[in-house]
């Protein structure tokens, strides 16, 4: 009689540990993988993994990294992976920046970021602003030919543009500046006004009317009588005198 108790209870008991022997690997696994997880999440905030950035800064920059920095900060905390064409373009809308070239190393998490400065060609004021503290008064014209600016200034002795905002206007007057720095040679524009007329200003302060049409044969017609005007007129009276080149045959000449 003990013998069939023992034989019920230990069948009783096998059954069991069998029943439970599924729940117990399905128990494991969740614990193995949560494991995994833990430890994997552990390792990627490590800095080992993090995404570094390596700056390649054009020296004529006037912005220090720190600020660049601050500018796609956003895009780069806690980061292991960049977004590099949000990070382009974030920095390229910087009035500063001219380009961004950025470059990411085979096998790392490391980019590298080439910052190419604005070269500026000429400084620029806009002829509608009666002050220059307004708003998009001031600012620079690019060796590109293109209007930028900034909101941090620089000291510059490039000539001075004035004119519309408007870029059209802006390619135009870069243009016909180079031509006429081309013509002029040795005689350096100080300032030039482009409005429905060109008017140039020659170092010292040589003001010269080139009106609206026919500017580049008015500017040789200038240049000649300016090279034979200096054997009778005074240096001094010729550098603030005024040539009005609108003439058909001469020009006006105010000393």
């Amino acid at each position: 009689m003990i013998k069939k108790r023992n034989s019920r209870y230990n069948k009783r008991k096998k059954s069991l540990t069998e029943r439970l022997k599924p729940l117990a690997k399905i128990l494991a696994v969740f614990i193995t993988l949560g494991l995994g997880i833990w430890g994997v999440v552990k390792i990627m905030d490590t800095s080992f993994l993090k995404a570094e950035i390596e700056w390649e800064i054009d020296k004529k920059l006037p912005i220090a990294q720190t600020v660049l920095e601050k500018y796609i900060h956003s895009l780069i905390k806690d980061k292991y992976q960049f977004d590099t064409n949000a990070i382009k373009q974030m920095l390229e809308n910087q009035p500063w920046i001219a380009k961004v070239h950025i470059s990411s190393q085979l096998f790392s998490n490391k980019i590298q970021i080439n910052i190419t400065s604005q070269k500026i060609a000429m400084r620029w004021r806009n002829i509608d602003c009666k002050t220059d503290n307004a708003p998009n008064c001031t600012g620079y014209i690019s060796s590109n030919g293109v209007l930028f600016m900034p909101e941090k200034t620089i000291t510059s002795n490039v000539a001075l543009a004035h004119s519309k905002a408007d870029q059209e206007t802006i390619a135009q007057l870069y243009q016909d500046y180079q031509q006429y720095q081309n013509t002029a040679k040795k005689m350096l524009i100080k300032s030039f006004f482009k409005t429905h007329i060109d008017t140039l200003i020659f170092k010292p302060n040589i003001k010269v009317i080139l009106g609206y049409q026919q500017q580049q044969p008015r500017l040789i017609r200038f240049l000649k009588a300016y090279k034979g005007l200096r054997k009778k007129i005074s240096r001094k009276k010729l550098n603030k005198a005024t040539f009005d080149m609108r003439y058909p045959k001469g020009f006006s000449l105010n000393h």
